[in-house]
Order: C-alpha cells, then sequence, then structure tokens
C-alpha cells in the first residue's frame, strides 16, 4: 500500500508540473490579464517603494511577495511559486485528513485529490493570492486542530500562536478569509480543550497580524484601519438590485486604468460622484458609508427580492458550473487538454464528500470534524454574502477533499440505515451539482475570454491568432469596442509584416467599425489615408492625435516628422526612416 500511494503521489506531482509547463507557454501565463496584471503592477509599485499615500484599498500581502522576485522574473515565477503553493496546500490537506480520520489511506486520499483538482490547480498557475491565501489558511486549520489536542503547556501556546498568526496572514493576504479567521479561537472553546491557552494565543496571534496592517495604514495615511475599505461597495454590488448571484460584473467601461488602478473602486468612485458632484471628498468613511446605506435602502425596499438573490446564490454554490472570475474556467478548461481530460470537478467532489461523511463520521475525530465544520460555514457564510464565482468558491475545495478522505471507511460494514441516508443525500447533492439552477451554465462571459486571449497574442506579436479571435468575437458581438481595435491593429501588424493585399484590402472596413479613438487607432488611420492619397487628412489626423494623446501618440509624432510636416528630432532618426518606407516617402 504504500508503494502504491507514493506512486500515485509522484504521478499527481508530475501531473501538476506538467500543467505549469503547459500554463507558462499559453499566452495568459505569459502576458497576465486583469487582477493579476494589477498584481504584477503593485508588485512593481512596491518594489519602488510608490505606494501611494491613502488607506490601504486591496490586500497587499500578495504583491508584496511578488515585489520580492526581479521584475524581470515576472510573471514566470508567479506562476512556479502558484504551482509550489498548490502542492504545499495538498500536503496540508492531506495533514488535516489525518487528524479528522485517523487513517492513513484518507490522508493520502485527500491530498492526492486536492493535487490534482483541476480547478484549483488552474487558478495556482495565475498570478492570483486565491492560491497563496488557501495555503496560509490550511496552516491555520492543521495548526489549530494540533492545538486542540495538545497537552502541555508550551504546545498549545506554539500551536495556537500559530494559528492565529497563520489564520491573520490568510486575511492579510485575502479578506475573504475573516470571518473563519475570527472563529479559529471560537473553534477551540466549542471543543471544551482543558486549557484557555490555545484560544487566547490564537486570538493573539490573529490580532497581531491585523494590527500590522493596521500599523502600515497608519504609516501610509495617518489612519490605523486593520482591513483594506473595499469591502463596502463590493458587498453592495453583490446584493443591490440587478445583481446576478453569481460573480461580479462591472458596470461602467473606462478606457484608461492606470497601472495598479483597481476598475472596481473607479467605478464605485464613479457613481459617489455622480450622487454627490464631480468635486465630492473622496472620504473613505463617507464613501463606505453611504455604500452601506445604499444596501440597507436597497434591501428593505425589496426584501424578497434579497432573499430571492440568497436562495439563487445556494444553488450555484452548490452547482458543478464554475462562475466566471476573471476568466471562465469551463472556456480555459477545453483549451488545455491536461484539464479537459480531468473527470474531478465540484460536482464530483460534493458527492465523494458527503460519502465520506456519511460512512465515516463514526469514525471521525468529533472535535476536529466540528472545528473543520464550523471554519467551512463560517467561509460559506461570507461567500454567500458576496459573489459564488469560482475564485470565491475554491477555499471551500480542500474542506471537501478532507471530507472525501471518509470514503476510506465504504470498506468497513455498514448498515442499512446508513446506505440509505447516503443514497438520499447524493441524490439531493447530484440534483444540486449537475441540474441547470436558475441558468447556472451562463456561457455569456466566454465572449470576454476571448476578447482577454485576443489581446494577450497581439501582446505577443501572434497578430493571426489575435485577429482570429477578435473577429470570432466581433461575429457575436459587432459592438464589442475591444475587439474593433484587435481587429484594426491586427491587420495593421499583418500587412506590416506580410504587405499581403488582402490585409491591406480589410483596413478599410475594419476602420470604418471602429468606434472608440486611441493613439494607435489614429496612428493607423492617418497611415491608411496617406497611403490613399489624402496627405492632408492624414496630416490632420496625426496633429490631432499628439494633441490629444500626448506621449501616448510618439508614433503620430514620428510620422508627423517623416512626412516632414514636423521638425526631427534627435535619436528618432532610424524610426523616422523606417517610417518613411512605409508611407512610401
Amino acid at each position: 500500500m504504500s508503494r502504491l500511494w507514493k506512486f500515485l503521489a509522484l504521478a499527481a506531482v508530475v501531473y501538476v508540473l506538467l500543467f505549469g509547463l503547459t500554463f507558462l507557454a499559453d499566452p495568459l501565463g505569459q502576458t497576465p490579464v486583469l487582477d493579476a496584471r494589477e498584481n504584477v503592477a503593485w508588485a512593481q509599485i512596491i518594489r519602488a517603494g510608490q505606494l501611494p499615500q491613502e488607506p490601504i484599498y486591496r490586500a497587499l500581502l500578495y504583491p508584496l511577495i511578488l515585489a520580492q522576485a526581479p521584475a524581470s522574473f515576472l510573471p514566470w515565477a508567479a506562476t512556479c511559486f502558484g504551482i509550489l503553493l498548490h502542492l504545499t496546500s495538498a500536503v496540508l490537506v492531506g495533514l488535516i485528513a489525518m487528524q479528522l480520520w485517523r487513517d492513513r489511506g484518507a490522508a493520502w486520499s485527500s491530498g492526492l485529490l486536492f493535487a490534482v483538482y483541476p480547478v484549483a490547480l488552474y487558478f495556482s498557475g495565475q498570478v492570483l493570492d486565491i492560491t497563496f491565501s488557501i495555503t496560509l489558511f490550511l496552516a491555520a486549520i492543521y495548526t489549530l486542530l494540533r492545538g486542540m489536542e495538545a497537552s502541555a503547556a508550551c504546545s498549545q501556546i506554539a500551536w495556537g500562536l500559530a494559528a492565529g498568526l497563520f489564520g491573520g496572514l490568510a486575511v492579510l493576504a485575502r479578506p475573504n478569509f475573516l470571518p473563519p479567521a475570527l472563529c479559529l479561537p471560537v473553534v477551540i472553546l466549542f471543543a471544551q480543550t482543558r486549557s484557555w491557552r490555545t484560544p487566547l494565543c490564537a486570538g493573539a496571534g490573529l490580532l497581531l497580524m491585523l494590527c500590522l496592517q493596521g500599523w502600515a495604514n497608519q504609516q501610509l495615511s495617518g489612519q490605523f484601519r486593520l482591513l483594506p475599505w473595499q469591502g463596502a461597495y463590493n458587498l453592495y454590488a453583490a446584493n443591490c438590485e440587478g445583481a446576478n448571484g453569481k460573480y461580479y460584473t462591472q458596470r461602467v467601461s473606462f478606457n484608461e486604468v492606470p497601472a495598479g488602478k483597481n476598475t472596481t473602486r473607479m467605478e464605485s468612485e464613479h457613481f459617489y460622484r455622480e450622487a454627490f458632484g464631480a468635486d465630492v471628498d473622496l472620504e473613505v468613511d463617507a464613501m463606505n458609508a453611504y455604500w452601506r446605506e445604499q444596501l440597507r435602502e436597497s434591501v428593505a425596499a425589496d426584501p424578497w427580492r434579497w432573499l430571492g438573490l440568497m436562495g439563487r446564490k445556494g444553488f450555484y454554490v452548490f452547482n458543478n458550473w464554475e462562475q466566471y472570475n476573471n476568466l471562465s474556467y469551463h472556456y480555459h478548461q477545453a483549451r488545455w487538454p491536461l484539464l479537459a481530460w480531468n473527470p474531478l470537478g465540484w460536482g464530483v467532489l460534493l458527492l465523494f464528500a458527503g460519502a465520506g461523511l456519511c460512512f465515516g463520521y463514526r469514525n471521525s475525530d468529533r472535535p476536529a470534524f466540528w472545528g473543520i465544520t464550523i471554519l467551512g460555514l463560517a467561509y460559506a457564510a461570507g461567500l454567500l454574502l458576496f459573489f459564488v464565482s469560482a475564485r470565491f468558491r475554491l477555499p471551500l475545495v480542500p474542506l471537501l477533499c478532507v471530507a472525501a478522505g471518509g470514503c476510506v471507511f465504504l470498506r468497513r460494514p455498514q448498515g442499512r440505515r446508513d446506505w440509505s441516508l447516503a443514497t438520499i443525500l447524493l441524490l439531493c447533492l447530484g440534483g444540486l451539482a449537475f441540474g441547470n439552477w436558475f441558468d447556472a451554465r451562463d456561457r455569456a462571459p466566454f465572449i470576454q475570454d476571448e476578447v482577454l486571449l485576443a489581446k494577450a497574442n497581439s501582446e505577443l506579436g501572434d497578430d493571426l491568432q489575435a485577429l482570429a479571435l477578435s473577429r470570432s468575437v466581433l461575429a457575436r458581438d459587432p459592438m464589442r469596442a475591444e475587439a474593433q481595435g484587435l481587429e484594426l491593429t491586427s491587420l495593421f501588424n499583418l500587412w506590416l509584416l506580410q504587405r499581403e493585399p488582402i490585409y491591406w484590402q480589410d483596413l478599410a472596413p475594419a476602420l470604418e467599425r471602429v468606434q472608440s479613438s486611441d493613439a494607435a487607432v489614429e496612428f493607423i488611420r492617418g497611415v491608411f489615408l496617406w497611403r490613399e492619397a489624402q496627405p492632408q487628412q492624414a496630416i490632420a489626423i496625426w496633429q490631432a492625435a499628439v494633441r490629444d494623446f500626448g506621449a501616448k501618440a510618439r508614433s503620430s509624432a514620428d510620422a508627423l516628422q517623416a512626412v516632414g510636416a514636423a521638425p526631427p528630432e534627435a535619436g528618432r532618426s532610424q524610426i523616422v526612416e523606417q517610417l518613411r518606407q512605409i508611407l512610401g516617402v
């Protein structure tokens, strides 16, 4: 048996490493998008010592870790770090299962199940804080369980303090872990341990970590705040009228997003200015009070709407479909064979967990069982209050893997009552998990994945693939501004490289379609007009681009020099000469 487990563990490690290599070779692995790009930007800001002198808006522990790596090593260093953390979490899952079931087979099964769980693996490759925070959360649970069983005073103090510190670090990495972190001392008291030392030390460790963030806020802004302040608007957005109950939907589009700037924050400030005027002071406490009041009024105006939303969220939590979060898991699962061929999913894991609890409960360590249950329910409560998207739901997966370890007790004789209860439970869970309740399997966000993938390919210079993806998006949504711009720039780049007439011919309708304007679009428009014998219009376009977009219109400024409409600048002669060749001057 020992050799078999070791062989399976080796196979799991190979599988995880192969996925890591696959992700690094993918455009999304080489060019982070959305939150991943924001984390890279924050790491650069922290490395440069340029944190804004204001209260911390979002958790910065993960970007702080990334900032320790040289900028040239990102994002691949973050992917390697995530893969290592994923494997560490698998080990912790096994150790927690051992504490719960007191069975080596259960421990191995749980750890291996998490190691090869495709959704956890999918997130581990991305430059996101979720894998990092899950590892810290699992470390808090394991040290908590060890502290609950410790008899020596020094062990109780050490394990309790470690649990609080790890729990606090999990909150600093991702504030969603605050509810279970606050329950750490409660769990120990609930287990009726013989000493007060463990819960007291756990609470002290947690408070110490939160005060550390309060001190950082004090240094940055002069305000002592234990938590980032993004929660009020997020809570409102997750529960207001129009919320879909699945994932955050941005209601305002921004043409320019500065490095490290959070679009959710930009949206909250936009609506706050709409309510109080463009010159209103964006004071944190006032803004948060406003959004809390807006939420209260929204719920009070129609409590049945809110209760219905919470009910739908409950269905989505149980459902097998991974809801959109920055990227759609099911869209990219089909792109990567190592995930597509993996039969594991939330629904299958939920059935395993249900069976494990049914057949293993009598063999479980009761304090550990109830401790893990309380922490899981505390996290689930926070999950229902906010969003149930894939990344938010993921921290429940290791707990389900621990519960699934109880399936090893199927080999022991079971009574007819046990089988009856298990059958009823699994049928109910199966119906919740695999039914399309309230349009759970919504593929509408897939179009956003194609846009992001097209952007990544464009940034990497694969214009042919970027063109194909942008046209696929436009076939479904012809007014999608991002796709229009990507189609135009891809066509232009392909013409520059290959000089195929077909690409030049397609530029005219692409220019007519594009609705938004930026420095790149106006430069291309000017080149097209110049080569189509409309020099005055081209010069006017480039001059307007330089005036409207400033330094971003460097190409237009060079084009003006190339045609003699602007004086030459030192150090630009080589680029200007290349433009003369393109323009046929």
